[in-house]
């Protein structure tokens, strides 16, 4: 898909079109979609997550994967070891995990829709006149001249200084997230140090040379070069690339990159069997297993799907904490109510990652402190069809993708996104929904301050039967006693 086509859709039916190509294309990513617990790896169920972390960059859908498979080409023909190319890899699919956590401050800082601008920001220069035309175009037009005007004026003031912070923390919370998830120091040094630049004039520490990680070095050139390709075209990302040689990017990688597509690189990228032919790519000695653990220690799948929750969470300065405490809740819930031990996981699972599809709704919608309008509320309803889409696919998420797309219905039909009815809604998904709406209720949103217990059960009984399961609401309360 070429770019300005591809700019014409909105990015959560990008995000479906790519997941319909690569589930039905190919025998790899179709063979996901086996119902049951057997065993995944990790980079499989990386692969999958990373398509949510594409979202809220403002990439088209694929893009950690597509750079991943980059960075596995040029490891190749840099001799790199299996560990090495171990930890490429995972750093490449979570490159950009701290992504999240800046939204709301570019959101505040220019008035706009933050994928939008951060979309904008990936293929933008770094020199002054570069950034003055960046901040023209993206000023918001809706606002009155003069306060359009006075945020000119702020940009100009604090805007580097401002967004020197906002990168660091993006870095930071990264490298935080890849070490929750279980993957070490190697990963997390890699992430922090994707956007440094070999000339030493990137971000966050200017870092030089061989000062910067080198798996970061390769992650840098092989996510730039398909920014440009998808959404530039070949011919200007290959110029680019070239341009930035010794510059932005190290001349090693440059050259392994020019060198490959010279030879139909890019051409690989289109293969419908992406998934599986990245995955191939992955050393095969000592495979990592995400599939769940029997000994104390979480599985992969586990501290993914905690780690995901975070990225979810840290989109908006009102949601801190949400994912983890609607999975805290459902998880008491379930376990209340008597349900068996592989549904309360799969609860537990989906409460952290009910809200995966919010990464592509903008904070200008999610952190809006006034009601929404009726194009505003037509995106919030998606995010619950994007999380299905999204997790569908992994074996692991088996039980728990449609528990999470749920947590919007209810029980008279008139939730949604498909307006499911109470005989359509399982006790997990009740469960979820249940959870999410009292979690909601007890914290601080930008319309409200949070509720008591009290008061958000009373008017959760309220919704008993209509929106809400009387059996769930009571096992709720029984566990707040």
């Amino acid at each position: 898909m070429n770019g300005s086509a591809a700019r014409a859709i909105s990015p959560d039916r990008l995000v479906i079109r790519y997941l319909d190509r690569t589930t039905t294309a190919s025998p790899v990513a179709a063979g996901l979609r086996v119902v049951g617990r057997e065993t995944v790896s990790t980079s499989r169920l990386l692969a999958a997550l990373s398509t949510a972390l594409d979202l809220t960059e403002g990439q088209l859908p694929g893009h950690a994967l597509r750079t991943a498979y980059l960075a596995m080409r040029v490891a190749d023909v840099l001799k790199l070891s299996d560990p090495d190319r171990r930890t490429l890899f995972r750093a490449a699919l979570l490159k950009d995990a701290g992504c999240s956590s800046n939204a709301a401050a570019v959101s505040r800082i220019f008035g706009g829709d933050d994928i939008a601008i951060k979309r904008q920001m990936a293929t933008n220069g770094r020199s002054v006149l570069d950034h003055a035309a960046f901040t023209m175009r993206n000023l918001p037009s809706t606002e009155p001249l003069p306060r359009r005007l006075r945020r000119l004026i702020s940009i100009g003031l604090r805007g580097p200084s401002e967004l020197k912070q906002v990168e660091q923390a993006r870095c930071e919370r990264g490298a935080s997230i890849a070490r929750k998830a279980g993957f070490g120091d190697a990963v997390g040094t890699a992430i922090h140090d994707t956007h440094e630049h070999w000339d030493g004039r990137g971000q966050p520490r200017g870092l030089a040379g061989t000062d910067i990680d080198r798996h970061a070095r390769i992650i840098a050139g092989c996510a730039g070069l398909d920014v440009f390709a998808s959404t530039r075209g070949r011919a200007e990302a290959l110029t680019v690339l070239g341009t930035r040689r010794a510059s932005w990017y190290e001349p090693d990688v440059a050259d392994a990159l020019l060198e490959l597509a010279s030879r139909g690189l890019l051409d690989e990228l289109d293969a419908p069997d992406l998934v599986g032919r990245a995955l191939e790519l992955e050393p095969a000695d000592g495979p990592r297993s995400a599939a769940p653990a029997d000994g104390p220690e979480p599985a992969d799948v586990d501290r993914l799907a905690s780690a995901f929750a975070d990225i979810v969470d840290a989109k908006s300065p009102f949601t801190g904490s949400h994912s983890q405490g609607v999975a805290a809740i459902a998880e008491r819930t379930a376990t209340r109510l008597g349900l068996p031990m592989a549904t309360v996981v799969d609860v537990r699972r989906a409460g952290l990652l009910h809200d995966l599809g919010k990464l592509g709704v903008p904070n200008l919608i999610l952190d809006k402190p006034g009601r929404l309008d009726a194009a505003e509320f037509e995106i919030i309803r998606r995010h619950p069809e994007l999380t299905l889409r999204i997790l569908e696919p992994v074996p692991a998420f088996a039980g728990v993708a449609e528990m999470a797309a749920r947590h919007h219905e209810r029980l008279d039909g008139r939730g949604y996104f498909r307006g499911l009815t109470e005989p359509e809604l399982d006790v997990g998904a009740r469960v979820v929904a249940v959870s999410d709406v009292y979690e909601a209720l007890t914290a601080d949103r930008p319309y409200r301050a949070a509720m008591t217990p009290e008061a958000a059960l009373e008017i959760m009984r309220e919704e008993i039967g209509r929106h809400l399961a009387a059996d769930v609401v009571d096992a709720l309360a029984d566990t707040l006693d």
